[in-house]
């Protein structure tokens, strides 16, 4: 590929019950300023009433880039992501790169751009950037209490990225790793995409970061409970015992998950009081740090929370 053409992208899409956030993301889609050629793949997750594809069917005739919708009958995010996977990287003429997108997301113009253009400058495989929340209550305490924001760095290389809900990645990597790159051990946990990205830097990818592709993330009341955090960070914390057992294993491991558990655990704890002269966010941070911690031990007794089982 010429340094001086344009890179093709096709932009992948799985769906599950959210036909007015998929809406909308394509609508933003639309106002893309990117000039390379591109084509959008939506996967619709519910066989059943499949209100992503009559999204795709009616907005189809219209629409500014070529646009596709296929059915994944089989439950589970990862099933998804993989059927979108293997069409994008089997489309005739096989796009350049593959860009993903969640249905309760919309990107900023630039957002493609700024992928490609830390792709390109840096030589990287796979390129992430940020997901910022946006609340539809946002004076509540938690959505202004700061711990909804993204992980961020400067724009560059990085060891890793975080998610593949603000992701491009080179086709002929994504290629080696069909058909199945998302593990469905994973399919209604979540951390998918945190274990193909461990797999892919021991593999030797390159990642890079752009902190100028912005990406907004619909966040609901439900998602805005001191309940959903705290579920949210034990998941996390099952997460990457679960990863670190799949990809290395053996009694370090383990006597390294108990050791990092116990010590978040403690210092959730031991941290309270102090917390409480602190106010609410404080009292916050220290239940995050014990509810991590007991993620990984759970973890290594086969418990975890099962976050996309039973979406509403």
């Amino acid at each position: 590929m010429s340094n001086s053409i344009t890179p093709s992208v096709c932009l992948c899409v799985p769906t599950f019950r959210r036909p007015a956030g998929l809406r909308k993301l394509l609508a933003h889609i639309e106002r893309s300023n990117y000039a390379g050629a591109t084509t959008v793949i939506v996967v619709d997750n519910d066989a059943e009433n499949r209100a992503g594809t009559a999204v795709v069917e009616s907005v189809a005739p219209t629409f500014r880039f070529p646009i596709v919708c296929s059915v994944e009958p089989r439950r589970g995010h990862t099933y998804a992501y993989n059927t979108a996977f293997a069409s994008a990287c089997r489309a005739v003429p096989p796009p350049d790169y593959i860009a993903v997108l969640d249905d309760d997301e919309y990107p900023e113009p630039n957002w493609l751009v700024e992928l490609m253009a830390a792709a390109r400058a840096y030589e990287a495989d796979i390129v992430g950037g940020p997901v910022f929340p946006v609340f539809d209550t946002p004076d509540h305490w938690l959505a202004e209490s700061g711990l909804y924001a993204p992980e961020r760095h400067p724009t560059g290389r990085v060891p890793m990225i975080y998610g593949a809900g603000n992701m491009l990645i080179r086709r002929t990597v994504l290629e080696q790793y069909l058909d199945e790159p998302f593990d469905h051990a994973f399919a209604f946990t979540g951390g998918s995409d945190s274990e193909f990205f461990r797999r892919c830097q021991a593999d030797g990818r390159r990642f890079a970061w752009a902190d100028d592709a912005h990406v907004f993330e619909t966040t609901p009341p439900s998602r805005t409970t001191v309940g959903y955090l705290l579920r949210r960070k034990f998941r996390t914390g099952t997460e990457a015992t679960r990863i670190d057992h799949q990809l290395s294993g053996g009694v370090r491991a383990v006597l390294r998950h108990w050791c990092k558990g116990l010590g978040l655990l403690g210092l959730g704890i031991l941290s309270l009081p102090a917390a409480a002269w602190g106010g609410r966010r404080a009292v916050m941070n220290s239940l995050i740090w014990a509810a991590r911690g007991v993620g990984y031990i759970a973890a290594e007794f086969g418990i975890f929370y099962e976050e996309y089982r039973n979406p509403r």
